[in-house]
């Protein structure tokens, strides 16, 4: 959805092995296209940044799964980013 008179500005990024990108995605339109290969993709959406506040939240006992779930996300996040950084 470009204002009239734009002209189109993209980057195309092939799904090869050890590629990385980074980007604001509510920033930035963008779309994933099919691909016949086998990929893996370790994807995470981070809409603020975390306080003090969340911290110590977190050490609540009622928000113990909200912890857990963190960490866990945590988790498979840094196995993800590990396994494609070590191949």
């Amino acid at each position: 959805y470009l204002p009239q008179n734009e002209a189109p500005n993209y980057v195309d990024v092939s799904p090869d092995g050890g590629t990385l990108v980074l980007f604001r995605s509510e920033q930035i339109p963008h779309e994933v296209l099919d691909t016949a290969a086998e990929r893996t993709a370790v994807v995470g959406w981070y809409n603020r940044p975390y306080t003090s506040a969340d911290i110590s939240s977190l050490a609540s006992e009622e928000d113990k799964v909200r912890g857990v779930m963190l960490m866990v996300a945590a988790g498979l996040v840094t196995f993800g980013v590990a396994s494609i950084l070590l191949g």
